[in-house]
Formats: C-alpha cells, structure tokens, sequence
C-alpha cells in the first residue's frame, strides 16, 4: 500500500491518512470520468467477467491433480506443486501488481495480468503435449506445467484487486457497497463452482484430455480483454518518484519465504529436514522484512507505506482480513467432516459445500446494500457473529448428533455469515481509509493479508482435529474457526474511519 506523494502543496498532500475518507470518495484519476449508469454497467461487466474466469482456476485444477500426476508419472509430493507453486507466486505478487495498477494506471495492468493468466494457462495446456512416456519427456513436461502455473498466478492476483479498487472507487458513493457486493458475490461463484466446473470439463472430455481444461479459458479471456480494451478509461501514468524496484523484490521474498515456511511446516510427511526446512523460511522472511522496512524509510514511492502502521482503521481492517481468511480455509475441512458424520463414502461430502455456496452467494449483494446504509462496520460484526453461530452448532450439534438436517442448518448458517463477511465490507473499509490514489495497492494488502490467513490455518485446523471417532473429532476445529470469527468481531468494535493513533 503506497503512499501518493505529489509537488502540490497543501493538506491533502501533507497527510494521506487524516483525509482518507475523502480520498477514497474522490474520483480516481486511473479510472473512467463520471459517465451514465450504462458505462459503469460495461466497466463492471469487464472487471466482473476477469473476477469469475481467474477465480475459476483456483479450485478448477484439484480434481484433476492426481490425473496430471499420473500423466507425468510423478507422485503426490511432486504433484502437490500444481496447487502449492499458484497459491505462492499469487500472495507474493499481490502487493507489487496493486502498486503498479496505482501508479501506471489499472486499464493496461488489468489487460496485462488478463494477457499473463492466458498465456499460463496455454501453456499449462500445451506441457500435456509432453507428457507422453520417454527418457526425460515427462520431467520437462511438468516443469514446462509449473512454468504455466507461476504465469497464471501472477495474472490472476492482478486482477481482484484492480477490478475491486475499479468499482469501488468510480461506483457512485450510494452504491460503492452494493458495487462491491457484486464484485464479492462473483468471487464466490467463481471460487465455489471451480471445483464442480473442473470435474464437469473432464467427465465431458476424459482424463487423457485434461489440457482442454486449461485451454477453456482463453475464449472468455479474449473476449475479457476486447471488452477491457474498447470500454475502460485509458487513464493517466502517475509517476510519483522512482519504482521501488528493492522493496518490491524484498516484500515478494518475504511473503514467498513465509508461505513456504507454513507449507513445509505442516506438511503431513514433515521430519526434521521439513521442519529445519521451515526454519530457514522463516529465518530467510524475518530477514527480508527487517531489509524492507529499512528501504521503505527511504523510498520516494515505496511499494508500502510504513505510515499505514500507525493507522488504526487500515490495521483493523488488515487484522479482520487475516481472520475472515482463516475461517474461510474451514471450508475445505467440510467435506470430510460430512463424510465422518455422516458416514458417506469417500469423495462424495463435497456436496455439502453447494449448501454453503447457496447461502454465501446471497449474503454479499445483501450486505452491499445495507453497507450503503448503515456502514460496513455493523454488517460485518453480524455476519461474523453469525458465521460463530454456524460454527457452534457444526460443532456441538452436528459433530455430536449427526443427522442430515443439523448438518444442513449448520452450514447454512455458516454460509450466511460468510456471505455477510466476505469481500465487500473489508474492501470498503480499506478504501474509505485510504486516498483513491493509492486504492489498488490497499486492496492488493486485504487480500494478502487474507491469502497468509489461508495459507496458515490448514495447519492450525489440522492440529486441533484429535483422533475421536467420527465426527466428534471435529469439534475442536470449529471452536476454533468460532474463536477466529470473535477474533474479528472484536477487532471491529475498534473500527472507527479516517482514525489515525
């Protein structure tokens, strides 16, 4: 999150954080000029046809994981890198795409990373070509997929948060929340359905065929790049002082480091060599942060504005981001919690996710229009709360009398608060806090700071599952996604915008 400096000379120049509130209610110089209803509908329409095809390919690749493994002739501990190696490239480079969408404009940053996921994804595709069985084929096959995978990743954190700053920043201020409602809810679909589009594009093909999955997406790509090209605002370049070429490089070796260090942490073959593995990410990611903040003190333009820590809202709003993202990681937990409780064979508890998608798609349209009204801070203290509801009675009722209906109101009351939770309070927090200039690279900082929340809590969940039968085991686990959302719950009574301490 960047700090906009200018040559002009007066209050709004001299302190960012005590005039955010009217930073983030000014236009934004990047994006399109006041225009009819129907112009901001094709500019969400761009931003929202990104949002659902880069979000597919984050649950789309799982199922068929262990079909490419197999393909290439390796095991899980290599094949695990298809999911590992996206999810590190994605956090890494979050802070430094938002960062360069504020400062060259977010219409040629979103076509790139539009371009860049395109281009992954082909070439993702096209390693298949390689996997057919020879002396070193396969090995260069997957390297070559690995190659592809980082090309995605890279595109695919640019664009949350540049269509996120986009519509909340040029949505007219009555209706930024119900803007971002959308945004979030198309988000949710995406990320929901990824999984199911994914088994549906194989069953349709068969498994041999499985490169089509990733060419699927270069048609809904193009035409998400035409569209961008024809209706977004050019924008002007707002160079504010050299790129911080260094800091950026030390924030990505940071957060590469310390989403390495979780990973190799609690990993379920770790040993001593896992775990000194660990060590020195972690060791290797202090380092990186202690050199950080040191060139940030001295950046004309840094890629993080250390001022930002002394800024109540922006910290509670980072801290409830963290949080949000560990109760979100409980989800993936759900389908095996349903088969233990239920007795279900193998494989088949992922239907219960769809009750937690029906119930969590209708929560951020709804929350949008009540931000409008009322402010995020009481939705999203209801939507925690009754997330912690959810939690509660998966983990008193369920776990203890399990039956299909406690496990239906469980989820749905889950779902519900994640609904209310998720996406469109944080990012309209984190925007009346800051100046539209430096919009995209706040948001690119919510959303890294609730990608670190879901990367560690798998581990944490793990730890807290013991070894009772069934599905009693569980209950630690909820009480402890129950305790994350009054973690968050009650950083919020803290929130007050535009505060600084």
């Amino acid at each position: 999150m960047a700090a906009a400096t200018s040559t002009t000379a007066g209050p709004a120049a001299s302190n960012t954080c005590d005039n955010a509130s009217a930073g983030a209610a000014s236009p934004d110089p990047a994006g399109p000029p006041p225009s009819s209803t129907s112009r901001f509908g094709l500019v969400m329409a761009v931003y929202l046809l990104g949002l659902v095809v880069g979000g597919l390919y984050v649950g789309m690749v799982a199922p068929v994981r262990t079909v490419i493994q197999t393909d290439f002739g390796i095991g899980n501990v290599e094949g695990i890198w298809i999911i590992t190696v996206y999810a590190l490239f994605y956090a890494s480079f979050i802070p430094v795409i938002g960062k360069l969408a504020d400062r060259i404009g977010r219409k040629p940053v979103f076509l790139a990373c539009i371009a860049l996921f395109c281009a992954g994804a082909a070439t993702c595709g096209l390693s298949g070509m390689m996997a057919s069985p020879g002396a070193g084929q396969a090995s260069a096959g997957y390297v070559v997929l690995l190659i592809g995978r980082v090309l995605q990743a890279i595109g695919a954190c640019g664009i949350i948060p540049v269509a996120n700053a986009e519509i909340g920043t040029a949505a007219p201020p009555e209706k930024r929340g119900f803007a971002l409602g959308i945004t979030a809810a198309a988000s949710g679909i995406a990320n929901v359905l990824g999984a199911g589009v994914g088994s549906a594009i194989i069953g349709a093909v068969g498994p041999e065929n499985w490169p089509v999955l990733f060419f699927a997406c270069l048609p809904f790509g193009l035409v998400a790049f035409g569209m961008g090209a024809v209706v977004l605002a050019k924008g002007d370049p707002r160079p504010t002082g050299r790129m911080d070429v260094l800091g950026s490089a030390l924030m990505i070796a940071m957060v590469f480091l310390l989403l390495l260090g979780i990973q190799a942490a609690s990993a379920d073959d770790s040993g001593s060599a896992s775990l000194a593995g660990a060590a020195a990410c972690f060791v290797g990611a202090a380092a990186s942060a202690a050199l950080f903040a040191w060139v940030e003190r001295k950046a004309q333009d840094p890629v993080f504005d250390l001022r930002y820590l002394r800024s109540r809202p922006v910290l509670v709003t980072m801290g409830v981001s963290f949080f949000i993202g560990c109760m979100i990681n409980s989800m993936t937990l759900i389908p095996e919690f349903a088969e233990a409780a239920l007795a279900l064979p193998v494989g088949s508890g992922g239907l219960y996710m769809m009750v937690i998608g029906l119930f969590s798609l209708a929560g951020p349209p709804m929350g949008g229009k009540l931000i409008d009204r009322f402010s995020p801070k009481p939705v999203l203290v209801a939507g925690l709360a009754v997330a912690a509801v959810g939690y509660v009675v998966l983990g008193l009722l369920t776990a203890a009398f399990p039956s299909v209906p406690l496990m239906v109101v469980g989820l749905a009351i889950m779902g519900l608060g994640l609904g209310f939770s998720m996406g469109a309070p944080v990012n309209y927090m984190i925007l009346e806090n800051v100046a539209a200039s430096e919009s995209t690279s706040a948001v690119s900082t919510v959303t890294l700071t609730r990608q670190v929340g879901l990367s560690l809590a798998p581990a944490v969940y793990v730890a807290f599952i013991t070894t009772g039968v069934g599905a009693i085991g569980y209950r630690p686990m909820f009480m402890v996604a129950a305790f994350f959302c009054l973690c968050g719950l009650l950083l919020m009574l803290a929130y007050k915008p535009g505060r600084t301490s």
